[in-house]
């Protein structure tokens, strides 16, 4: 199965019916019950079900941060209906998968993290990628095509004047604007 925009919409659909893209209140929304234990130093967490009850397990010894996007990750298992009943997040597998349950969970974690945003906002990749706390390892799954298609120039917030790029382009004068990050495919 691959990840597909019926995904997304669905993805973005339950975000918007639960008022947040917080994953855990998104499991909350989602009735998915949400527990902590040792799991060890290599798992960050888990998702199962048992008689029908889906529950996301988080290690006890993960920081903050890496619970948030762990149970985000484990949330696409859920919202994508994989059919094994428990997958795991380690450590040591966090590279990039180009296809499976991994991929799209990973794909639904992305979405989850960086729902409604606009890159027009961010200087860089990187500092989008810091804004909304995506691990190194997950960066390779961030849409940048579909981020540039849905960008909003015209936000109070944009650090890019999208007239003034347009003039610049307009009038052949790339060479002043060649090391924005926009358009040296740093966005």
């Amino acid at each position: 199965m691959r990840y597909t925009d019926w995904t997304r919409e669905k993805v973005n659909k339950i975000i918007k019916n639960a008022n947040s893209n917080n994953p855990y209140k998104l499991c909350d929304f989602l009735g998915i019950h949400v527990d902590y234990a040792d799991l060890g130093k290599d798992v960050l967490g888990l998702r199962t079900v048992n008689f029908r009850i889906p529950t996301i397990l988080l290690s006890t010894r993960n920081s903050d941060q890496e619970n948030y996007v762990t149970l985000a990750h484990e949330l696409g298992h859920h919202i994508c209906k994989h059919d094994t009943n428990t997958e795991y997040l380690k450590r040591h597998n966090l590279t990039f998968k180009s296809y499976g349950v991994e991929y799209e969970a990973n794909k639904v974690m992305i979405d989850i993290l960086t729902y409604n945003t606009n890159i027009a906002e961010f200087h860089t990749q990187k500092d989008y990628i810091n804004y909304y706390g995506i691990p190194d390892w997950a960066e390779k799954y961030i849409d940048w095509n579909q981020l540039r298609e849905n960008a909003d120039f015209n936000t109070f917030d944009s650090v890019l004047d999208w007239d003034i790029c347009n003039y610049y382009i307009e009038s052949s004068q790339l060479a002043i604007v060649k090391n924005w990050p926009f358009f040296n495919n740093k966005f």
